[in-house]
């Protein structure tokens, strides 16, 4: 994790590199997923003022592809470590539902299924593949197939 500029007092950070892998699809993140994402961090992830400093790195400047490989890698296998570590194998759906969560928070469409880009649809599976977890269908593949689908008949 050394490589990562993450040690013991930050590695809770690493649950949010997903978040951020999805948020830097388009290129750029938008000020209401950064905000959304430190929101997160604050609230659901404990992540500490060493732990926010990786994070506001992360935010301001995009980590390179290798950065984001590794450090999804890392996440993988802190979730299959010994409990010492506070990360649960489980954790990491609820991290990629996170990561969608972040691809469809939009200034325009905030929490819209429809908003998320291809390029985020594809950072979503490039999460989802590296932390081995079910690629299941994402809310906006899943509305758009919806809205695609013929309307039934009323009765």
């Amino acid at each position: 994790m050394r490589q990562l500029g993450i040690d013991r007092s930050n590695y809770k950070v690493l649950k949010l590199l997903p978040l951020v892998y999805v948020a830097w699809a388009n290129g750029a993140i938008e000020d209401v997923r950064r905000g959304r994402i430190v929101n997160i961090a604050h609230n659901r992830f404990s992540i500490g003022e060493a732990g926010e400093a990786v994070l506001r790195g992360w935010l301001e400047a995009k980590p390179t592809r290798a950065y984001f490989d590794e450090g999804l890698q890392e996440l993988r296998r802190l979730a299959r470590a010994p409990d010492e570590w506070e990360f649960e194998l489980d954790e990491l759906q609820v991290l990629v539902a996170h990561a969608e969560a972040i691809a469809r928070t939009t200034a325009s469409a905030m929490d819209q299924p429809t908003s998320v880009t291809e390029a985020e649809e594809v950072a979503l599976a490039d999460v989802t593949r590296a932390l081995g977890v079910d690629e299941g269908e994402t809310w906006s593949r899943l509305v758009g197939e919806l809205g695609d689908a013929p309307k039934p008949a009323s009765t």
